[in-house]
């Protein structure tokens, strides 16, 4: 199989000894500028609880922000995903001068439309998102709302010249037709079907929505079997133009078309029972560091999908993923030009590979693809780009187009300056984009809008570019008798996901409250269909570590630069692994593992300045300390409780797939089994193992360790709790205190305690037999220590959904089976076994007769 052009080791490996030499840490203080925005990691306003004054939410109703199918998923949970004004940051996110997601934004490569064309309730639909301009051509109009929706219908004057064209190209016409920078040929003997809407229609914009989101229009087109009827069954990319008298309209001197590979599969007629694919953790990466461990195995996955005569595997509906689609960079990646251009050089890559599977695949978000940097870069990386005479301003002055509107590098200075003492950015409540987003089902409750001057400037946001080249951070769909709800576990706001390259202090999952929201209206909607659901993720709600210590979750901590501890890890880990450094006081790991291995960290504490409810928040939009502290201390928000809940109380509910962990594990639980503790234990055993979980990340530990000792003690950012520039060139674990790490986590076992007490934790049945599985599958990368008779057990799993018959009565199909390949090289990958699951029977992942725990070391 042909191998993509590999990175060197320019701009990567040298570094690593470069480091071990270099006197350095973090970004060095700029003198002048404006004074640093408070960064306090505690709440500090103060206040009482006003009276709460929403007004009753309907969940099953469809948000003017949100595309439901007609059948009851969620194509679209923000239509507004792909809007510049949602994804603006320093760097592009333009693959080779092409953005792949602009007005298209559904069906796209990471969330494809599963159609069959044998159901009469079906329909395909495409999602634009189109300024008038584009339009105006071909006169719209609007011919009055659609009953029982807030839709509009809408007319356009097309010609065979002149309109709105759609067309669905084979992949072997993908050449000659998807890509093209012309109109594209269609009609008999191009295989390429031109398809006319049944219907159009255009979204309402309610009076209350913001002018930002007012500069394009949403429309569906909608597609019914009438239309289908032609299109054989297969797999398709889907391209729009908008042409004016046989030419391609051009808005803005650019041409109007846009296309997304392996869009729409068109199936004859669905079936209750089918196999699924699932790959997870592929972390591709760019660099010869890290390339042949990651995005050469991707590459053996296409191939062999592509090509295996197992029919299991080639019959596939779709394909699952659970999270970490990139790396977000290399071990050894530090330098400026590498850490800047990451994420767009990585989904170039990663697009390339992914377009040739024949099987179409939803992706889910991890936290490698998730990362964020402001652009405060580590004094000794600046010390060896500085050296050859490489500078951020020229690393930014060389990209185009910016994805930020006007920018201007004294602009993006004046932010850094403003900055240097929050390296991790300003603190605001924002996740993506430059909306402070809450629950709510109109754009006045649930949208604010921050001022230009008060947002973020960053370098890079990975979900941004997520946004703008797979699709919308999560959704869900339907085929046969199953929901699949794809959730973003790693839903932490920009602040607490910077870090430098691959290099941060939290990645564990968290949830928004909007998710939350979702989720419930996701859950109701199930419960209206009668649907088992499937829920996927990167990261386990239930916390703890290792699949152990359910329950703990880790702090929410301040990035506080790379240190010498991240280059030490490179030489352990690369050149001579040895075990992770810790602090004298900790208790010992026998773990021959990466430092920074994600699987360290599970899910996140709430963030204390922002996780409560909207009530018991200040005038500044943040929570008021005097409400979550003392003997009668109200909880925060926890996002894996509040998620839990839901998941203990739903029957509907019935599997749960993560990754993250790098390994295979299987659970399954019956009703009336606890999924979580209802306390933590707080013996000085225990709580010097959670303490130990904290810092065994060594880019952790140094942020606890400048925690506990800023570099001006008496200086008055001491005093007001904001962050300093860091004052060692290296991090020695034993410098860090253990007292306050062991004070904040019995701390934290109380409000665990509190925030518990009132949520679901037992898996309820509702009267009826029920079960939970719960499974754990392995990365594909070979980044795993899991053995396989003494091979390393990375690769694919297969998905067995089927009917049981059994004593619980339960009649829709589940997965039932599952069948592991592990990566033999070469292109090949050899099958492991085929293992059934018998959901009648409580499986904890340590049991001797667990069947999946039984055939990995």
């Amino acid at each position: 199989m042909r191998r993509l052009a590999r990175a060197g080791w320019v701009g990567l490996f040298p570094l690593v000894f470069g480091f071990v030499h270099l006197q350095g840490c973090g970004s060095e203080t700029d003198p002048g500028g404006t004074p640093p925005d408070p960064t306090a990691t505690v709440p500090t306003g103060t206040g009482s609880v006003p009276p709460p004054t929403e007004p009753p939410v309907d969940l099953r109703k469809e948000r003017p922000w949100e595309v439901i199918s007609e059948k009851g998923e969620t194509y679209l949970s923000d239509v507004f995903y792909a809007d510049a004004a949602q994804n603006e940051q320093v760097m592009p996110y333009a693959i080779d001068g092409h953005v792949m997601i602009d007005r298209l934004i559904y069906p796209t490569l990471g969330n494809p439309n599963l159609y069959v064309k044998g159901d009469p309730k079906d329909s395909f639909m495409i999602v634009s998102r189109i300024e008038d301009a584009v339009l105006r051509h071909l006169s719209p109009v609007d011919k009055g709302p659609k009953a029982g929706t807030q839709l509009h219908t809408v007319q356009l004057t097309e010609t065979n010249a002149s309109g709105v064209f759609f067309l669905l190209v084979p992949r072997a016409q993908r050449a000659q037709n998807t890509e093209v920078k012309t109109p594209a040929l269609y009609g008999a003997g191009t295989g390429v079907i031109r398809i006319k809407p049944s219907e159009i229609l255009m979204h309402d914009e309610p009076a209350d929505m913001p002018a930002a989101l007012k500069a394009r229009k949403t429309y569906r087109f909608v597609f019914r079997q009438d239309v289908m009827a032609a299109v054989a069954s297969g797999l398709y990319d889907v391209r729009m133009e908008v042409r004016a008298d046989n030419a391609l309209l051009q808005v803005g001197g650019k041409p109007v078309y846009e296309y997304q590979y392996n869009a729409v599969r068109v199936f004859d007629r669905e079936t209750e029972e089918y196999t699924a694919l699932n790959v997870t953790d592929t972390q591709v990466s760019i660099g010869d560091l890290y390339d042949g461990k990651t995005l050469a195995k991707l590459d053996d996955f296409v191939y062999f999908v592509n090509t295996t005569p197992n029919t299991n595997v080639r019959q596939a509906a779709f394909i699952t993923f659970n999270g970490d689609l990139h790396n977000g960079g290399s071990p050894g990646g530090f330098r400026q030009r590498y850490v800047a251009t990451t994420y767009a050089e990585e989904a170039k890559v990663i697009v390339a590979a992914l377009k040739n599977l024949t099987i179409p695949i939803f992706l889910t978000v991890g936290n490698h693809d998730g990362y964020v940097a402001t652009g405060h870069v580590p004094s000794a990386v600046r010390g060896v780009d500085t050296a050859v005479g490489t500078s951020l301003e020229e690393v930014v002055g060389e990209a185009s187009p910016k994805a930020w509107p006007d920018f201007r590098f004294a602009d993006y200075q004046a932010y850094l300056n403003r900055t240097k003492d929050a390296l991790g950015g300003l603190h605001r409540d924002i996740y993506t984009g430059r909306f402070a987003r809450t629950k709510g089902d109109t754009f006045t409750t649930g949208w604010k809008e921050l001022p230009v001057a008060d947002r973020n400037m960053f370098l890079y946001d990975g979900l941004q570019q997520w946004q703008k080249t797979y699709g919308p951070l999560y959704a869900s769909w339907k085929f046969g008798k199953n929901r699949y709800v794809n959730m973003n576990s790693f839903e932490m706001r920009q602040h607490r996901r910077s870090g430098w390259g691959m290099y941060t202090v939290n990645y564990g999952g968290a949830l928004g409250e909007t998710q939350v929201d979702w989720i419930d209206r996701e859950l109701v909607r199930a419960q209206d269909a009668g649907d088992d659901v499937i829920m996927l993720a990167h990261h386990d709600p239930r916390g703890g570590h290792n699949g152990e210590d359910f329950g703990y979750l880790f702090e929410q901590l301040e990035y506080q630069s790379v240190q010498q501890s991240a280059f030490n890890y490179i030489i352990g880990e690369v050149i001579n692994p040895v075990v992770c450094k810790l602090p004298w006081w900790a208790l010992s790991s026998n773990k021959q593992e990466a430092c920074l291995h994600d699987g360290l960290q599970e899910w996140m504490r709430p963030d204390a300045e922002f996780d409560c409810l909207p009530a018991e928040k200040g005038a500044d939009g943040k929570c008021m300390a005097n409400l979550f502290t003392g003997p009668n201390a109200k909880p925060l928000q926890f996002s894996n409780l509040e998620l839990m809940d839901r998941i203990a109380k739903n029957p509907q509910v019935r599997t749960l797939i993560f990754g993250h962990t790098h390994y295979n594990s299987y659970e399954m639980w019956q009703s009336g089994d606890n999924l979580l503790p209802g306390k933590l234990p707080i013996d000085d055993v225990s709580v010097k193992k959670f303490a130990t979980y904290e810092l065994e990340n060594p880019v952790r530990g140094h942020a606890l360790l400048e925690r506990q000792r800023p570099y001006e003690a008496s200086s008055a950012a001491f005093a007001d709790k904001t962050m300093s520039a860091p004052r060692r060139t290296t991090y020695d674990p034993n410098e860090v205190d253990e007292r306050p790490i062991d004070r904040a986590v019995r701390e934290y076992a109380a409000a665990y305690e509190r925030a518990i007490a009132g949520k679901h934790r037992t898996l309820a049945g509702n009267g009826s037999p029920r079960e939970l599985s719960i499974l754990r599958l392995t990365c594909n990368a070979d980044l795993t220590s899991q053995k396989y008779q003494g091979r390393a057990m990375y690769g694919f799993t297969v998905l067995h959904v089927s009917k049981k018959t059994d004593a619980r009565g339960y009649t829709s199909p589940q997965v039932n089976g599952l069948s592991f390949f592990i990566n033999a090289g070469d292109d090949r990958f050899d099958f492991i076994r085929t293992v059934a699951l018998d959901r009648m029977v409580k499986v904890t992942p340590k049991d001797g007769k667990n069947p999946v725990g039984s055939l990995f070391q």
